[in-house]
C-alpha cells in the first residue's frame, strides 16, 4: 500500500512537474515572441507617434501663414479685381494699399511665428507707392520697411528678389525656401501668391517666416534619450541637425549623412520606420513629408529602443526559470495550488500576446509565482503606458483654416469631465450661414467655398483669441469664457452685415450668419450637449428672425 501511494504521489508530482515545466516554457517562449513583436510595434508607434505629431505641428504653422496669405489675397484681388484700371492712380493705389495692410497686419498678429509680411505691385509702376513691407519687432508689433528696389538686382538673384520673381514666373501660389533674404539679414521659409488680374500682373502678396522659429521647435523634440529630429529641405540639404545650427549643404555631407538622407527616402517611400547604419550604431528612424515639400524625420539608436525589451525577456525568462526550479521542491498540495494562478497566467500572457494589455491578475500571494504575476502584470502595464501615449491630434480644416470636428469632439470630451466634477464655466456660441445654398445652387459651389472663407474671416475679427471650429457644411461653432456672448454676436453680425454688402456683386445676394447661445448653469445641466442644444435652438430662431426680416426688407 505504501509502495502504491508512493507510486501515485511520484505520478502526480512527476504530471505536475511536466505540466509546470511546459507552462514555464510555453510562458517563456510566449513572452518573448510577444516581447519582440510588441517592442518592434511599439517601437514604430512612438517614433510615428513622434514624427506625426511633431509634423502637424509644424504644418499648422506653415498651413495657417499659407492661409493667412490667401486670405489677404483674395481681399486684394477682389478689390483689385474691378478697378484694375485705377491701380496707375496714386490716390487710389494709397487707400487700396492702406486697407490690404491693415488686413494683412491683423492676420500676422494671429501668426505669433510671422517675421514679416508684404505686397509687392509690379515694377511697370514708376511713381507713387509701390506696396508696403513690414517686419516683425516685439510680439505683435510690426515696423514698415523701405521697399527693395527690384531694379538694382538679377532675376535670378535669389537673396535679394527671389520673393519677387518666382512666384511671378510660376503664375500660381508657391512655397520659398529655406534661402538666405539679405534684405531682411536672416533664413526664410516664404509662402508667395502672385496676383494676376485679367491675364496681367500686378504683384506679390507673402508672408515670411524665420528658420530660427521652426529650428527652435524641433529643438525639444525628445525621441528615446539620444534621440532627436532632422529636417531636410525641398534640395535634401540639411535645414536643422543638433550637430549642424547653421544646417549643412547636401555637398558636404559624410558617410553618415548620406546613409541618414538615404534611410530617409527609403522611409517616405515605405511609409515605415526603417534601420539604417549611423554614426553611432544602427538607428532606427521615421521620415515625414511637410506641407511645403520639406521631409522632418525622427531617430534614436536600435540599443535605445530594444533597451526595455532586454529587461522585460530578462524578467520574464528568469521567473520562468523560478517557475520550473520550484515546481520540483513542493507538494503535491502546493502544486495543485499553482495550478489556477498557471492557468491565469498563461491566458494572461496569451491576450498579451494579441496585443491586449489589459490583463488582471488576481493571485496576489507572497510566493514566487506571485512574484511573477506581479512582474508580469507591470510588464503588461509598462507596455499598455507606451499606447496610452499615442492620442489623435485635432486637425485644421482644410476649407477655413479653422479647427475640425475631430477638434470640437476632442474639446467637448475635456468639457464634459469638467461638467461632471461640477466645475465647469462656458458659453456655447452656434453660427450657420444664410444664403450657402443659394449661392451654391445658383452661382456654383465654388463661390460658395469662397463665401465660407468670408464668413469665417468675419468670425476670426470677432472672436479673437476664442476657438472656432466648422462642425458642419455652413454650421460653425465657438466656446467661449469671461465674455459677453450677445455683444460678440452682434459684432459678428453687424461685420458680416458689412461684407456681404461689400460682396453683393461677388455673390449676388446677400448673407447673414445666423448665431445663437447658451450658458452652461449648473445643476440645469447634466452634459455639454445640454448647453449645445439650447445654443443651437436659439441660433435657429436667430435664423428664422433674420429671414423674417429680410423678406420684410425686400
Amino acid at each position: 500500500m505504501k509502495v502504491r501511494i508512493k507510486s501515485i504521489q511520484t505520478k502526480i508530482i512527476g504530471v505536475v512537474v511536466i505540466f509546470a515545466l511546459f507552462i514555464a516554457i510555453s510562458l517563456t517562449v510566449v513572452s518573448v515572441i510577444s516581447i519582440n513583436i510588441l517592442n518592434n510595434r511599439d517601437s514604430n508607434q512612438l517614433l510615428e507617434h513622434i514624427g506625426r505629431e511633431n509634423a502637424i505641428n509644424i504644418n499648422q504653422m506653415l498651413i495657417s501663414t499659407e492661409h493667412s496669405v490667401k486670405n489677404v489675397y483674395y481681399y486684394a484681388y477682389d478689390q483689385l479685381e474691378s478697378l484694375f484700371g485705377r491701380l496707375y492712380s496714386n490716390t487710389f493705389r494709397e487707400e487700396y494699399l492702406e486697407k490690404v495692410a491693415q488686413l494683412a497686419l491683423t492676420e500676422a498678429r494671429g501668426n505669433d511665428y510671422v517675421r514679416s509680411f508684404y505686397y509687392r505691385l509690379t515694377d511697370t509702376i514708376k511713381e507713387g507707392p509701390l506696396g508696403f513691407l513690414y517686419q516683425r519687432k516685439g510680439l505683435g508689433t510690426y515696423k514698415e520697411l523701405e521697399l527693395t528696389d527690384l531694379s538694382l538686382y538679377a532675376a535670378d538673384d535669389i537673396e535679394h528678389v527671389g520673393w519677387y520673381h518666382l512666384p511671378k514666373s510660376a503664375k500660381e501660389g508657391i512655397w520659398l525656401g529655406p534661402y538666405w533674404n539679405a534684405n531682411l539679414g536672416t533664413r526664410m521659409i516664404s509662402y508667395v501668391e502672385p496676383v494676376y488680374v485679367y491675364a496681367r500682373f500686378a504683384g506679390v502678396i507673402g508672408m515670411d517666416i524665420d528658420v530660427n522659429v521652426v529650428c527652435a521647435q524641433l529643438e525639444e523634440i525628445t525621441v528615446y534619450n539620444t534621440g532627436s529630429a532632422v529636417v531636410f529641405d525641398i534640395e535634401d540639404n540639411i535645414l536643422y541637425e543638433k550637430k549642424y545650427s547653421e544646417g549643412l549643404e547636401k555637398n558636404s555631407f559624410g558617410d553618415a549623412e548620406n546613409a541618414l538622407l538615404f534611410a530617409t527616402h527609403e522611409a517616405i517611400e515605405t511609409g515605415h520606420p526603417v534601420e539604417y547604419r549611423g554614426s553611432s550604431g544602427i538607428m532606427k528612424l521615421f521620415a515625414t513629408k511637410l506641407s511645403n515639400g520639406m521631409t522632418l524625420c525622427v531617430t534614436a539608436p536600435l540599443k535605445e529602443i530594444n533597451a526595455s525589451r532586454q529587461m522585460l525577456l530578462f524578467f520574464s525568462i528568469s521567473f520562468s526559470i523560478l517557475l520550473a526550479l520550484t515546481a520540483f521542491a513542493f507538494t503535491y498540495f502546493i502544486i495543485r495550488s499553482f495550478l489556477k494562478p498557471l492557468n491565469e497566467l498563461t491566458a494572461a500572457s496569451k491576450k498579451l500576446a494579441d496585443g491586449n494589455f489589459d490583463v488582471t491578475l488576481s493571485y496576489n500571494s507572497d510566493d514566487e509565482v506571485g512574484q511573477l504575476s506581479q512582474t508580469f502584470s507591470t510588464m503588461s502595464a509598462s507596455l499598455k503606458r507606451y499606447y496610452d501615449h499615442f492620442h489623435n491630434l485635432a486637425y485644421t480644416d482644410s476649407m477655413t483654416g479653422l479647427n475640425n470636428k475631430a477638434a470640437f469632439e476632442t474639446t467637448k470630451e475635456v468639457i464634459e469631465s469638467e461638467v461632471k466634477l461640477n466645475r465647469a464655466a462656458f458659453t456655447i456660441i452656434v453660427m450657420d450661414v444664410n444664403n450657402l445654398k443659394t449661392i451654391n445652387d445658383t452661382i456654383g459651389h465654388e463661390k460658395g467655398d469662397l463665401l465660407l472663407k468670408h464668413v469665417t474671416q468675419c468670425m476670426r475679427e470677432t472672436f479673437v483669441g476664442f476657438p472656432l471650429y466648422r462642425i458642419g457644411g455652413d454650421e460653425f461653432c465657438t466656446i467661449i469664457n469671461g465674455a459677453d456672448a450677445q455683444y460678440l454676436i452682434a459684432k459678428l453680425q453687424t461685420i458680416t452685415a458689412k461684407r456681404s454688402e461689400e460682396d453683393f456683386e461677388i455673390f449676388q445676394c446677400s448673407y447673414q450668419i445666423a448665431a445663437g447661445d447658451a450658458t452652461y448653469v449648473k445643476k440645469r445641466d447634466k452634459s455639454f450637449d445640454d448647453v449645445f442644444n439650447r445654443a443651437d435652438k436659439a441660433m435657429y430662431e436667430n435664423k428664422k428672425m433674420l429671414k423674417e426680416k429680410a423678406a420684410h426688407v425686400s
